[in-house]
């Protein structure tokens, strides 16, 4: 992989999937039957093959990178001379920034954006902390808070399904901080200097849009101490630590690592991780000095190169059963929280970075039919649920067409869903909901059309508080079929 293929992808990786922003790291799209990697031999035993230990760095640091990489997208400016527009979430560090229009085929940033809500974000320095997040009563319209780890995991997401219409002020402390909570207040601790919040909120159509500004332009955040003094401004914003800093690597395709060097010079390294952080010392890599590769002989060198173009390939390969692969969808039901399984984690930042926990929301993702061949839109297709077998959930559910490297799709009739809550929606007289998918618009008007391109594509469901049959897998998406075209 080299230094402007990663640069080109992480640097356009502004939407969210789940935030949805499910990327592949070389702006390719996976093949649908590249192999699956066994995640615990990556990581067995102790090793001092610089080949082994530089596909171990990127498989523990891509989450960790993919992530400071994006709050620094969202969060300055991009240079004058890049040609690249502010993202449509950009605020400076400690402020919130909303976006005010769904995802359309208009997009071009990021991958898999979401066509269900509104996002209203921000990043977090702790070092200027702690902060208060105050938010308006939504009533019984849908939303959440996601609090998101700097290393893309999340185990805080509040909101309608945990406290209802209306949230408590978050009080949200850095690792170093350890004020008493104040009386009411709910607490958030983030484990690292940096956090994101990603607040969602549902969108019941363009009409509703004037609804949901009012309540994003409701949402509060401060520091405590601005809040205890009733003061609204702005808090400070500090210097970030540069990513780009391509200088100190012998080669370009060490990139990576350059990079992975200066985040772990912020990092606080967990009790959990420490002795593999401690043997990335034998490659230059250190949370002290962050990379040093002049220390590496030629031949050193030319094993990191290698084993970050395998780490790339083994998280690659791993995007496309996301734990668990069943109908030829790929299924991650750890959600958030990956605990150990490092190859998982850095699979989802590279395809769905920062999803919801589970109890909040799963995320489907199907790149080929049920028989295992690539979904092509010169093919038809339909997804077919029987009336027994609906997506079972508690808020709401969508299938959202892209392209297989994850842009929304532009189509005549502007839908880039279909779900639940989608207007005109037919079932067949059995009480079943059949979504064709194909490039054509259907002789037949009243079936359930989703618009492919005429290319490989791929299908996300998003499945908004799903119940128990979901989450202990009583419940699974039927397979795509190919079909006549309608």
């Amino acid at each position: 992989m080299t230094a402007a293929r990663f640069r080109d992808t992480i640097t356009g990786a502004v939407a969210l999937v789940g935030l949805t922003m499910p990327s592949v790291s070389s702006g390719q799209a996976p093949s649908p039957t590249a192999p699956a990697t066994d995640p615990s031999a990556l990581f067995r035993g102790a090793t001092n093959d610089p080949y082994q230990l530089a596909l171990r760095a990127y498989v523990w640091g891509y989450p960790l990178v993919r992530a400071a990489q994006l709050r620094q997208n969202i969060t300055l400016p991009p240079p004058t001379d890049s040609g690249r527009p502010a993202p449509p979430l950009s605020a400076p560090l400690n402020q919130i920034g909303h976006a005010r229009a769904l995802a359309t085929s208009d997009m071009k940033q990021g991958v898999a954006p979401n066509n269900d809500t509104l996002y209203s974000l921000a990043w977090l320095d702790m070092n200027d902390g702690p902060f208060v997040l105050e938010t308006p009563d939504f009533g019984t319209r849908y939303y959440t808070f996601q609090m998101g780890q700097a290393d893309t995991s999340t185990t805080q997401s509040p909101g309608q399904r945990t406290n209802g219409s209306h949230l408590p002020a978050i009080f949200i402390q850095g690792p170093n901080q350890h004020q008493i909570v104040p009386a009411g207040m709910m607490l958030v601790r983030s484990t690292q200097r940096y956090m994101m919040i990603a607040g969602r909120i549902l969108v019941k159509g363009t009409d509703d849009l004037p609804a949901v500004h009012a309540l994003q332009d409701r949402i509060v955040l401060r520091r405590y101490a601005d809040y205890m003094a009733k003061r609204q401004v702005p808090a400070p914003v500090g210097e970030q630590r540069p990513l780009t800093d391509a200088v100190r690597a012998a080669s370009p395709s060490l990139w990576f690592l350059d990079m992975l060097g200066d985040v772990l010079r912020d990092w606080r390294v967990t009790p959990t991780d420490a002795g593999l952080v401690a043997s990335f010392a034998q490659i230059g890599l250190s949370p002290g000095e962050g990379f040093r590769p002049e220390r590496l002989s030629a031949a050193q060198r030319d094993a990191l190169t290698r084993g970050v173009a395998a780490g790339e390939r083994a998280v690659r390969a791993e995007t496309l059963t996301l734990g668990t692969r069943v109908n030829g969808w790929g299924i991650n039901y750890a959600g958030s929280q990956f605990g150990s399984d490092y190859l998982l984690r850095a699979a989802v930042a590279m395809d769905q970075i920062y999803v919801l926990p589970t109890e909040e929301a799963l995320y489907p993702n199907a790149r080929t039919d049920g028989s295992g061949r690539e979904l092509d839109g010169r093919k038809s297709y339909v997804l077919r649920f029987a009336k027994a077998q609906l997506p079972p959930v508690k808020s709401f559910w969508s299938a959202t067409m892209y392209f297989a490297k994850g842009l929304l799709v532009p189509n005549p009739i502007a839908r880039y869903s279909i779900g639940d809550r989608t207007p005109g929606l037919v079932y067949e007289r059995d009480g079943s909901l059949e979504l064709v998918m194909q490039h054509d618009r259907p002789k037949d008007s009243t079936v359930n059309w989703l618009p492919t391109p005429d290319a490989p594509f791929m299908l996300m469901l998003r499945l908004y508080n799903p119940e128990a049959a979901v989450l202990d897998r009583r419940w699974t998406p039927p397979a795509i079929t190919e079909t006549a075209t309608r």
